[in-house]
C-alpha cells in the first residue's frame, strides 16, 4: 500500500513533520519558496490543540481523489489530504486550515448546528445573494432552501457565475464567493478567517457563525 511505503521512505527522508500534535507526511515534493516549518508553526502558533483532535494525519502531495473532484484538499477518516502545488506559504496553510475546519465540524456537529442558528443565517445570506443573481442568472430552484452541498449549486455557482462574478456579488452578505456554496463551507471558509484573516469584520458580517466559532476556541476555558 502507498501509505505503508511512503511513509517509511518519508521517515528515512526526514519529510515527516508535525503540527498540533498531528503527524505530517510531505508525499512529495514542495515547490521552491515553501518552508514546511514555516507553515506548520505558523498553523501550530494559532490553531488551539484541542481543536485539533479529529485528525491522525496530514498528507501532502498528489492522490487520485483531488483530480476526480478537482479539489486541492480534503477531510477524510481522520486523515488531512493536501495538494503540494502551492503558489506560497500561505496558500498552504489556507488549505490545512480549512480542512482542520471540516474535521473541527465533524467532532462539534450539535454545537455548530444543533440549534439551526447557523442555517438559518446562512439561508438568509443565500436569500440576499439570489436577489443580487436573479436579474443576470437562473438560479436553481432549491437555492435558498437547501443548505447542504449540492452540485447543481456549486455547478451553478463555480461553473455559470464564476468566482471572478460571485466575489463581486457577495460583498456585505459572505466573506467570500466560495463560503455560498453550503453551509460546511460557510463553516469552513469562516474558521480560516477566524484565525488567519479579519476576525472583526467576520463578526460583523456573520454574528451566528462568528459566536459559534469563538465556543469551540474557548470549549477548554
Amino acid at each position: 500500500m502507498w501509505i505503508t511505503e511512503s511513509a517509511k521512505k518519508g521517515r528515512k527522508m526526514k519529510d515527516m513533520y508535525s503540527v498540533s500534535g498531528i503527524d505530517v507526511y510531505i508525499k512529495d515534493l514542495l515547490p521552491d519558496g515553501i518552508d514546511p516549518d514555516f507553515v506548520f508553526k505558523y498553523i501550530s502558533a494559532r490553531i488551539p490543540f484541542h481543536l485539533t483532535t479529529g485528525v491522525d494525519i496530514i498528507y501532502i502531495g498528489q492522490f487520485p481523489e483531488m483530480k476526480k473532484r478537482e479539489i486541492n484538499a480534503y477531510y477524510e477518516d481522520g486523515a488531512i489530504y493536501v495538494t503540494n502545488y502551492h503558489d506560497d506559504e500561505m496558500d498552504m496553510i489556507d488549505d490545512i486550515i480549512h480542512e482542520l475546519a471540516h474535521a473541527v465540524e465533524r467532532n462539534n456537529d450539535e454545537i455548530i448546528y444543533g440549534s439551526g442558528a447557523l442555517q438559518r443565517e446562512f439561508i438568509a445570506k443565500r436569500k440576499n445573494l439570489k436577489t443580487n443573481l436573479g436579474d443576470m442568472f437562473d438560479v436553481p430552484r432549491d437555492f435558498t432552501i437547501n443548505f447542504e452541498y449540492d452540485k447543481e449549486i456549486d455547478d451553478f455557482l463555480f461553473r455559470t457565475v464564476g468566482y471572478d462574478i460571485l466575489n463581486q456579488m457577495v460583498v456585505n452578505i459572505f466573506i467570500s464567493g466560495y463560503a455560498a456554496t453550503s453551509v460546511s463551507e460557510y463553516f469552513a471558509r469562516a474558521f480560516e478567517e477566524y484565525f488567519i484573516g479579519d476576525r472583526r469584520a467576520l463578526k460583523q458580517l456573520s454574528p451566528v457563525l462568528y459566536s459559534i466559532i469563538d465556543k469551540l476556541v474557548h470549549l477548554e476555558d
